[in-house]
């Protein structure tokens, strides 16, 4: 295998150069990534469902068409994951839980037949929380996902299998969605990159309009900025009959890496309203080298508060539980946490879902106009480590809620405004293994976020590979 010493931790890039000068074929890189999770997922719980056969026939698929000479698509031959939540038509989609535990999904959400459109090769569906509601990935039907650098700790969530099969080198790319971090976390707490992108860049078609009231919006966890770029270029898109349309970039946002930064204004913000305990001392430690590398690259630091009330979250409870309680399956099957939540959602009425929803926006005008002479605001992805697995065991579903939400700290503020938002894994904890930092965008500017990652990623370079895991 050309590919380096680590092939299985390449990144996107490197592989598609060697897929496209036909130094390695697509068909060895499945082979690989097969036999790597056969022998590794087995303490991870990353995988839930592996699609040997069809990802082989799509791998020698790509194969042909580079023997033949054909035109190859932007994602030619790479070995991806795709998350539990996401339909693929013909594959058991759970959702991670057990009301779906054996249904088959009908058709492509947009997001898949795009990743499928442009050559990549699927190797399976990623584990997830229930319908994920809660950043930690750990149900009856799917089992727990355990991070790399931790066995005994959790992926994250709720693309936590993605953040796991990636970081622990069992796909190259990994899709996930966005919905209240559900891409950041996981990045941030197996040392990747996440990106959200920002509301309307990237269709939550055909089924779904505004997921989960304009929260939720799709995307990828990669290795590398330069990935996260390329991999928002193939998804991003007007799909026919989404409710809203972003506006295009200037130019393809891959070219956005490697270009000129300027000097930036970016705002600090430490709280965690949400938290009863702060910061844990290894995520302020984590902004702080991140606010010494901003100032050594040259850009003006200063530190804000942004607007977020703690009532907020009241809010946003509602319409999380609203989009839980009109889910059309057998809900007296559900995980305590969202048996709890499904009767928050049928107790409250429609009334207090549409006021929950003019609060928020009133906040995220708030927040926006808050960051009007700023470029970007550095902020924590999580509160603290992340929980150990079997944390949650005993515990009533209202106390999950409450502890996930003082976890993710002020990580939905990104969702709520529909701002794009980026995790770093900047700092790397002896003790915690990786600490991630997001930074929160202006409206629709993936290109500035894309342009100040790359210059932090070269100026300190992250990538790690977990022990065990080579």
């Amino acid at each position: 295998m050309p590919i380096g010493s680590e092939p299985a931790h390449a990144s996107v890039t490197e592989l598609l150069a060697a897929l496209r000068s036909r130094e390695v074929a697509a068909r060895e890189l499945v082979e690989l990534f097969l036999e790597r999770i056969d022998r590794l997922d087995g303490e991870l719980g990353s995988y839930v469902e592996v699609t040997a056969e069809r990802a082989r026939a799509a791998a020698s698929r790509a194969d042909q068409r580079a023997a033949d000479g054909d035109p190859l698509p932007a994602l030619h031959g790479i070995p991806v994951a795709i998350k539990d939540l996401n339909l693929w038509e013909g594959v058991r989609t759970t959702m991670g839980t057990r009301s779906l535990a054996d249904w088959l999904a009908p058709t492509d959400d947009t997001i898949v037949a795009t990743l499928l459109d442009a050559g990549a090769v699927p190797l399976g569906k990623t584990n997830v929380p229930e319908f994920g509601t809660i950043g930690h990935t750990d149900t009856e039907l799917l089992g727990a996902c355990a991070t790399p650098w931790d066995l005994t700790r959790n992926a994250g969530g709720s693309s936590g299998g993605a953040g796991a099969a990636l970081a622990a080198g069992l796909c190259t790319v990994a899709q996930g969605s966005d919905g209240g971090g559900s891409i950041r976390i996981p990045a941030a707490v197996n040392g990747l990159v996440g990106l959200k992108p920002a509301r309307d860049r990237v269709s939550n078609g055909p089924v779904f309009g505004e997921l989960a009231f304009g929260l939720s919006t799709g995307g990828a966890l990669t290795r590398s900025v330069a990935d996260a770029a390329l991999l928002l270029d193939v998804v991003a898109g007007y799909a026919t009959g989404d409710p809203g349309i972003a506006p295009p970039p200037s130019r393809p946002f891959a070219e956005e890496v490697g270009a000129p930064v300027g000097r930036l204004r970016i705002g600090i913000d430490r709280q965690a309203p949400l938290s009863p305990d702060g910061l844990h001392p290894t995520v302020a430690t984590a902004l702080d080298r991140a606010v010494a590398l901003l100032d050594e690259l040259g850009h003006q630091v200063e530190e804000v508060t942004l607007p977020v009330d703690p009532s907020i979250s009241d809010q946003l409870r509602t319409l999380w539980a609203a989009n839980l309680a009109s889910q059309p399956v057998d809900q007296s099957r559900f995980e305590p946490v969202n048996t709890w939540l499904a009767e928050v959602g049928h107790a409250r009425s429609a009334a207090e879902a549409a006021g929950a929803q003019f609060a928020i926006q009133v906040m995220a005008r708030r927040v926006v106009a808050t960051m009007a002479d700023l470029d970007a605001v550095l902020q924590p992805v999580v509160t603290a480590p992340s929980r150990p697995n079997g944390h949650y065991a005993g515990w009533s579903g209202e106390d999950v809620f409450a502890d996930q939400t003082a976890w993710v700290g002020l990580t939905p503020v990104a969702n709520l405004t529909g701002q794009p938002a980026i995790s770093l894994p900047l700092h790397h904890d002896p003790d915690h293994g990786p600490v991630g930092v997001q930074l929160l965008g202006r409206p629709w500017d993936e290109a500035g976020l894309l342009r100040l990652a790359a210059q932090l990623e070269q100026a300190a370079p992250w990538r790690r590979v977990p022990s065990g895991f080579v």
